[in-house]
């Protein structure tokens, strides 16, 4: 009697023992797994907060070296795109006088100027090269004004204000949300269409509301690497637009309503973590104060570096800004318009 009490006793401990290591182990597995998703989210949520704002340059309406400013009935004429040339100048184009101005970075005052096709909509600078978009053409012209080629497109593509340069080559961003390729290496080409809004780095990037308050982004960074996911907004989106993008970073213009009736929309410029086969969290993001005493066709402006530069117009003039993603420290918004 008394062995078989022994063996029953040695059951139990053996059973407990087994009992105990299986906890032990399924405990610290699920620490692990734990421990891993944590560090997931971290990693998905992680945010610098905001924007740091500097303004760095403003330029003064119709003073003898400012830029020319006029009114005409339903609108006001002036500065409607920029662009960051290097360290010490910035150009604008002025629809005003169709004329590029280039301005002292530093002191706002224009340094240089030339005439360009009447009416024109906007522009891009590359490689010493200024490619202006007008009337159902691309034109480019020199540094100091001299036409160089002149790239026509079918009238049949209406409503277009943006274009891209990349890869020596020119693309009209239509309004549906795809790029035109219309000119390679200096020729002018029959028109290409292919899905998606090019960046300046090449990422091919495509925008859709999904609900009352969420959007997709899908992206296309090479022939087989395609992202896609789904963003929520806390208010009703009304668009989303492409700024720009760089290896690590996609840039957008989110809109949202504040109302419906009358129409009135909030402008936030955010950041999208770019991953090496994924798209990441919203890393950065600052509403844009409403100030459009001109109607502008390019008020944001992505640097290599990943900078966003941000033009603005009052009564007072032209005002350029620089946003750099911070993530310690106290940040600087805009000042009151």
């Amino acid at each position: 009697m008394r062995k078989y009490r022994t063996t029953f006793l040695l059951i139990l401990v053996l059973i407990f023992i087994t009992v105990g290591i299986y906890i032990s182990t399924s405990f610290n597995e699920d620490k692990s797994i734990v421990s891993q998703q944590t560090g997931e989210l971290a990693e998905e949520t992680e945010s610098v907060h905001s924007f740091n704002v500097l303004q760095i340059s403003k330029s003064e309406w119709n003073t003898p070296d400012g830029i020319p400013y006029i009114q005409v009935p339903g609108a006001n004429l002036g500065a409607t795109a920029f662009q960051i040339l290097d360290k010490n100048r910035i150009a604008y184009l002025c629809n005003s006088t169709s004329e590029i101005i280039i301005t002292d970075q530093s002191t706002g005052k224009a340094i240089d100027k030339f005439k360009v096709s009447v009416a024109p909509r906007n522009f891009v600078y590359e490689n010493g090269k200024f490619y202006v978009l007008s009337g159902y053409k691309v034109t480019a012209y020199d540094e100091i004004g001299n036409e160089l080629i002149k790239c026509p497109y079918p009238m049949s593509y209406q409503g277009i204000e943006r274009l891209v340069r990349f890869n020596d080559a020119t693309y009209l961003l239509l309004p549906a949300g795809n790029s035109l390729m219309i000119e390679d290496c200096g020729v002018s080409i029959e028109p290409v269409e292919l899905k998606g809004v090019v960046t300046e780095n090449g990422y091919f990037i495509s925008s859709q509301i999904t609900g009352n308050s969420s959007y997709s982004i899908k992206i296309s960074t090479s022939v087989d690497n395609t992202m896609e996911k789904t963003y929520a907004t806390d208010k009703k989106t009304a668009g989303v637009f492409i700024v720009g993008a760089t290896e690590k970073r996609i840039f957008l213009d989110v809109q949202t309503f504040i109302s419906e009736n009358p129409v009135s929309v909030e402008r936030t410029i955010i950041s999208i973590n770019l991953r090496e086969n994924e798209l990441g969290a919203v890393i950065t993001e600052i509403v844009i104060p409403k100030s459009y005493y001109i109607i502008p066709s390019k008020d944001f402006y992505v640097s290599e570096t990943g900078k966003v530069y941000n033009m603005m117009t009052s009564p007072q003039g032209v005002f350029i800004f620089s946003l750099t993603e911070t993530k310690t420290g106290k940040v600087q918004g805009y000042p009151s318009f």
